[in-house]
């Protein structure tokens, strides 16, 4: 499939919670926008799963129902997966297909999740919060990273994950 077909699906997948857009939903996307133009760099990183955390709840309908199947297509697969002791980004491309990689940036010992948060939570579901499996993620770093941690951190504090 072709990648301008595959934003296209994935923007229309999102139509139905435009509607239910809030001020968190917009500091969120200033704060995005800030990630991608500030970052010094990205690289892929194998951060274990119980280290990546969610900068939202996931709380739309459409957005549990995915999050319900993703979770259920790597339910099928746990024991396979448990045993390799990753989800590499190939094994995620199969099974739970997206559009962009689950995106991170680093803040301490934990990794914030700006992008991905319904398959970060179908994980979680699937393999529990605790694990220790090894999840690709690709992260964004910054030469002076304090301030985008400072408002991921908000922005988790709005969605009452802190």
């Amino acid at each position: 499939m072709s990648r301008l077909r595959q934003w296209w699906l994935y923007l229309l997948s999102k139509r139905s919670e435009v509607a239910a857009l809030d001020y968190k939903d917009a500091y969120m996307a200033k704060v995005i926008m800030d990630i991608h133009r500030l970052r010094g760099d990205k690289a892929q990183a194998l951060v274990p799963l119980r280290e990546l955390q969610p900068i939202h709840r996931i709380d739309r309908e459409s957005a549990q129902q995915a999050t319900r199947a993703r979770a259920q297509a790597l339910a099928a697969r746990r024991e396979e997966l448990l045993a390799l002791g990753r989800l590499d980004l190939a094994a995620l491309s199969e099974i739970i297909p997206s559009v962009s990689q689950i995106k991170v940036v680093r803040d301490g010992a934990r990794w914030l999740a700006f992008e991905g948060n319904g398959r970060l939570y179908a994980m979680r579901e699937a393999f529990g919060e605790g694990c220790g499996l090894l999840v690709e993620v690709e992260e964004y770093r910054f030469p002076k990273p304090q301030k985008i941690q400072r408002r991921l951190r908000r922005i988790r504090r709005l969605n009452e994950l802190e």
